[in-house]
């Protein structure tokens, strides 16, 4: 894949897994206070090498626990699901 492609592969990700913590809202910060939209911005970022790296949904989970330790299964699932449907 060309630096181009890589670049937005990059861009489209991060904005999906911006709007998934913003609209499943783990830490209370997002949708469910009407925050603005870019509020989980700075975790989305520091979450994507964690999930680039990651080679199966199980690792990917691991991730996120970090990042979000009380993490339900359906945002897992959300986060996993967008990260391999955008490449």
């Amino acid at each position: 894949m060309s630096n181009e492609g890589l670049k937005s592969a990059y861009i489209r990700r991060l904005k999906a897994i911006t709007r998934i913590l913003y609209d499943l809202d783990p830490e209370g910060i997002g949708r469910s206070i009407d925050a603005p939209l870019d509020e989980y911005s700075d975790a989305a970022a520091k979450l994507m090498p964690r999930l680039w790296a990651a080679r199966t949904e199980s690792e990917a989970s691991k991730e996120i626990r970090k990042s979000f330790p009380a993490a339900e299964q359906r945002l897992l699932d959300a986060l996993w699901a967008a990260w391999q449907e955008i490449a």
